[in-house]
C-alpha cells in the first residue's frame, strides 16, 4: 500500500458525507473524526488487507470504490462487498480481535481515509454515541447479507445480473435518465453473483441485445431501468 498523508480531503465538503457515518456524528466527533484520519491514495489493483494480517484499523472510501473478498483453494474469487464512497469497511476483524478472513482491494484509483485501531477505540470512548451507528451499520451489513445468501440460493441467473448492475450505479448518475455503471468488469460480476463468466457474459449480451443495457469501453449504461429492475426482481 502506498504511504499516507494526513488530511488532504475534508469530510465537511465531501460530495459523499450524506452516505457516511460522519455525517451522523455530533459536532465534536466530527471534527475529531476530520483531523483524526490518514488519508491513502491507491491504485487500480493495489491490496489494502490481506486475508490472516492483523487489522490495522478501519477505512472509510472518499472516492472510487473497495473490493472485499475470499479466494477458494483454486485461486477463484468470491466477492462479499464492494464498498463505494462514504462506506466503511475493516471494521469487523477489529471488532472480532481477530485476524482479516477475506482480503481487499482497489477497484481503479481509489482514495481513502483510515483510522488505526488504537485511535478508533480512544474516539469511540471519547464519543460514545458512536456506538448505536456503528452497531445499525453492523445490523444493516447482516440483513444484507442475508438477502444476498437468498438471493444466491433462490433468484435465477439473469436476476442476479440484473440486481448487482443497479446496485453499482455510479454516485452520480442514479437519478438521471441513463444510469452508468463504471470500472465494473465482467469476471467481478461473475466474483459477486456467484456465476461463471460465460452465464454473465451470455446474459449481458442478451440484455444488450433487448436495448436493456448499452456496453461501451469503460462503463455500462441502463437504458430500460424499469425492464432492468422488473428483471431484477424475478422468481424462479
Amino acid at each position: 500500500m502506498e504511504s499516507s498523508v494526513k488530511t488532504k480531503t475534508n469530510c465537511y465538503v465531501c460530495q459523499f458525507r450524506q452516505n457516511c457515518i460522519f455525517d451522523a456524528l455530533e459536532a465534536p466527533a466530527q471534527k475529531a473524526w476530520n483531523e483524526g484520519r490518514s488519508v491513502l491514495q491507491l491504485k487500480d489493483g493495489q491490496i489494502i488487507y490481506s486475508e490472516t494480517q492483523k487489522p490495522t484499523g478501519i477505512y472509510v472510501v472518499c472516492r472510487g470504490r473497495a473490493k472485499v473478498y475470499s479466494t477458494d483453494a483454486k485461486g477463484q474469487q468470491m466477492i462479499t462487498w464492494i464498498r463505494h464512497p462514504g462506506e466503511l469497511f475493516g471494521h469487523i476483524a477489529l471488532f472480532s480481535g481477530t485476524e482479516y478472513f477475506c482480503n481487499a482491494e482497489a477497484m481503479n484509483a481509489v482514495t481513502l481515509s483510515h483510522i488505526d485501531g488504537r485511535s478508533f477505540v480512544s474516539f469511540l470512548e471519547k464519543y460514545p454515541k458512536t456506538y448505536p451507528l456503528m452497531l445499525k451499520k453492523m445490523a444493516n451489513e447482516v440483513k444484507r447479507i442475508q438477502f444476498k445468501l437468498k438471493d444466491t440460493a433462490y433468484k435465477p441467473a439473469k436476476a442476479k445480473v440484473a440486481s448487482t448492475l443497479l446496485t453499482h450505479v455510479s454516485f452520480k448518475s442514479k437519478n438521471t435518465s441513463v444510469p452508468t455503471i463504471h470500472g465494473i468488469k465482467r469476471t467481478e460480476i461473475a466474483e459477486i453473483t456467484g456465476l461463471a463468466l460465460e452465464t454473465v457474459v451470455r446474459i449481458l449480451a442478451d440484455l444488450e441485445k433487448k436495448k436493456v443495457i448499452k456496453r461501451e469501453t469503460k462503463s455500462l449504461k441502463i437504458l430500460d431501468k424499469d425492464m432492468l429492475v422488473k428483471i431484477a426482481h424475478q422468481a424462479h
